[in-house]
């Protein structure tokens, strides 16, 4: 029994460093729906982010088609189901802007998944970012606020 227990724990302790893990958007990230080569990412880990309260920042810039961009909403919006909250806006009958705090991680952290997405000349510039840290999502709301101002 001992053993057994021994094995699970070991098993367990690996789920908090894959954090991002099990949401829809993580093959996004991976490069499974769109090809890097299309895409702008940034990845930041670490102190950097310290003074906004976070641990975690991914972010992905491309411009896709509406077949394409109907793929990426499918994804968020299977993320955003299981939300703790969430701000979501459209636009017609696409979603345009998305807000989602997530359930926390195995360490207790915060997790968001942000959406935008604007059509220009028939195409969809989208850009999706994970971030994970203690922010809650005021701190979130008065970040974006103080960058639009």
């Amino acid at each position: 029994m001992k053993r057994l227990l021994a094995i699970i724990a070991i098993l367990l302790a690996g789920v908090p460093a894959k954090a991002q893990e099990g949401l829809f958007v993580e093959d996004l990230f991976n490069g499974d729906i769109i090809s890097y080569k299309m895409m702008k990412r940034a990845f930041i880990h670490g102190s950097q982010l310290k003074p906004y309260k976070l641990d975690t920042y991914k972010s992905l810039s491309f411009t896709v088609d509406e077949s394409m961009l109907h793929t990426v909403e499918v994804l968020v919006l299977r993320d955003a189901y299981d939300a703790v909250d969430k701000q979501m806006d459209y636009v017609g009958e696409h979603l345009s802007y998305a807000l989602v705090s997530l359930p926390q991680s195995g360490v207790g952290a915060n997790r968001y998944l942000c959406y935008q997405a604007k059509e220009i000349k028939g195409l969809w510039d989208v850009t999706v970012v994970y971030l994970r840290g203690s922010a809650t999502l005021e701190d979130l709301n008065n970040m974006f606020n103080k960058k639009e101002k």
